[in-house]
């Protein structure tokens, strides 16, 4: 007989041990809880400072014995939210293997270097980008000045409207934390300075022109091999200023697919596939998520950054196509419904339907 899942809710790991600090935050435990929901009523938490309480609510129990999502269905295996080399040796103490492939493996795509390189030989990057944006290995950020000569002189040769703002993000990083900014094609040298370590820790940096963003938008994959990639969803982020997930909006096609409804969702849905298949040649296989965004261009004119970065884990994306399937096997949601999952306020005016029986931060939004 199979026993159950084990579950390691390191959200924020690519950061190190920061994780288990930043577990405590009310956010970070809401999209915890969400996560754990992806999975049958019997896997059970490990590894965790705090636990994850909370049964679902009365419209999701009904299937709360099975997983929400077939990726979610592994049994005798250790699943982490980010396969780290920490999951691996707990997988180990705990006597099971660790689902997916190695760190390692999974490490080197989830590197915002991997996306940069794997859009740009697809193909896929606006011409915004394809000339400019550019990866740092740690080795390269060793001094300050060297490292911003580096940068500045770089910058100097892009057009000069893309070297108004500029950013230096880490290439493993969440949620836009750890970046710096840079403008007028300039960056302040003490600022790089106490940057710099940060930076090699986390596998060096991505330096990239800052675009004001018109829309976030997100796909969500399940990677089973080259040759087979499934969509999930996309959906349209709903973000803080600072890039910090709030929730996710979609509108349910015919297919009962959660899709984003805006003109870019057939161009995200085939670069993201395109960019999951390149993971997928890499050794990857799970869940993962790539982010898109679109912004104005010269003379205000639209345009789409159909891949920004590929997520190789599980994602609030990933938890929010969970929550999209329970609600449409308990009829909560049909073909034709706009949804928002996240917290309140609503974008839209709807029925809320809380997704646990304790009240929480996030609930699902419905408007038919």
């Amino acid at each position: 007989m199979s026993a159950p899942p084990l579950l390691f809710p390191n959200l924020g790991a690519e950061e190190g041990e920061a994780w288990r600090r930043m577990a405590r935050h009310p956010r970070v435990r809401d999209a915890a809880r969400s996560w754990r929901a992806l999975f049958a009523a019997d896997a059970r938490l490990v590894g965790a400072d705090e636990p994850l309480d909370g049964a679902l609510a009365e419209p999701f129990a009904g299937g709360a014995s099975g997983p929400a999502l077939a990726l979610a269905g592994a049994r005798d295996v250790l699943v982490a939210w980010l396969a780290t080399d920490e999951a691996a040796a707990l997988a180990a103490r705990e006597g099971v293997p660790l689902a997916g492939p190695p760190p390692r493996a999974v490490a080197a795509v989830h590197d915002k270097a991997f996306a940069l390189e794997a859009a740009r030989a697809a193909g896929l990057l606006p011409a915004e980008l394809a000339e400019t944006a550019f990866a740092l290995a740690p080795g390269e950020l060793v001094d300050a000045d060297t490292a911003k000569c580096r940068v500045e002189g770089a910058v100097a040769r892009w057009p000069a409207e893309l070297r108004t703002r500029f950013v230096l993000k880490p290439r493993l990083g969440t949620s836009g934390r750890g970046r710096l900014a840079g403008r007028a094609g300039r960056l302040d040298r003490d600022a790089l300075a106490a940057a710099l370590a940060r930076f090699r820790s986390r596998a060096g940096v991505v330096v990239e022109p800052w675009l004001e963003r018109e829309a976030d938008l997100s796909a969500q994959l399940d990677v089973r091999g080259p040759d087979d990639v499934q969509l999930l969803a996309t959906f349209v982020q709903v973000l803080t200023p600072e890039g910090v997930p709030r929730g996710h909006r979609a509108r349910i096609g015919a297919d009962g697919r959660a899709e984003s409804a805006t003109p870019w969702d057939a161009e995200l849905r085939l670069a993201a596939g395109a960019v999951a298949r390149a993971a997928a040649a890499a050794g990857y296989r799970g869940p993962c998520g790539v982010d898109a965004f679109a912004f104005r261009g010269a003379g205000g004119a639209a345009r789409f950054r159909a891949v920004v970065e590929l997520n190789a884990r599980f994602t609030s994306g990933t938890g929010a196509a969970g929550w999209v399937a329970r609600a449409l096997r308990g009829g909560l949601i049909e073909p034709g419904s706009e949804l928002y999952l996240g917290a309140a306020p609503a974008p839209f005016d709807a029925h809320r339907v809380e997704l646990f029986a304790a009240p929480g931060e996030s609930a699902l939004f419905v408007a038919r």
